[in-house]
């Protein structure tokens, strides 16, 4: 898309479709973006620019965002520690990202649910497994009587 011209080189986009106005917003700010970029004949190569040696981390981005969000003036220092282990545990990835929607309290519980109007209001917000309580993150996974049986089996097994 970058072309040799009597002018120098330039931009040169083609669409196999009209844009939609999102896009075209994209595209403008692609443009303003690429003007000051310098054209060279070496290879392209993927930099990230947050960190010295230039190769991307999890660990660098989730520094960026908490940066930007300020997240460490949200949470408590225990929650930080818990966070830092969390991430830094052995476990699968799955594990480790239920167990951060789990402590965010993300998972799709029926009272999560309900918060968000994504259940009907006369949908009961009350636990399926044990119908004793309602279903929230710390019941499922901690209080709810089915639940601790899973995790008692899951004790034995392992």
């Amino acid at each position: 898309m970058g072309v040799e011209s009597e002018e120098g080189r330039e931009w040169i986009f083609t669409w196999r479709r009209n844009l939609f106005v999102w896009e075209e917003e994209l595209f403008l700010s692609l443009k303003e973006d690429l003007e000051g970029m310098r054209w060279s004949l070496q290879e392209d190569k993927w930099v990230w620019w947050l960190v010295e040696s230039g190769v991307f981390s999890v660990k660098s981005a989730y520094e960026k965002v908490k940066e930007l969000v300020g997240l460490e003036e949200v949470w408590s220092e225990e929650e930080n520690r818990v966070f830092a282990k969390l991430w830094k545990s052995p476990a699968p990835s799955k594990v480790v990202a239920l167990a951060w929607k789990v402590f965010l309290n993300r998972v799709p519980t029926k009272v999560n649910l309900a918060l968000r109007n994504v259940l009907n209001p006369e949908v009961s917000t009350l636990c399926l497994l044990c119908n004793g309580a309602e279903e929230s993150s710390i019941h499922l996974f901690l209080h709810c009587e089915v639940a601790s049986l899973v995790w008692s089996k899951l004790m034995l097994w392992l």
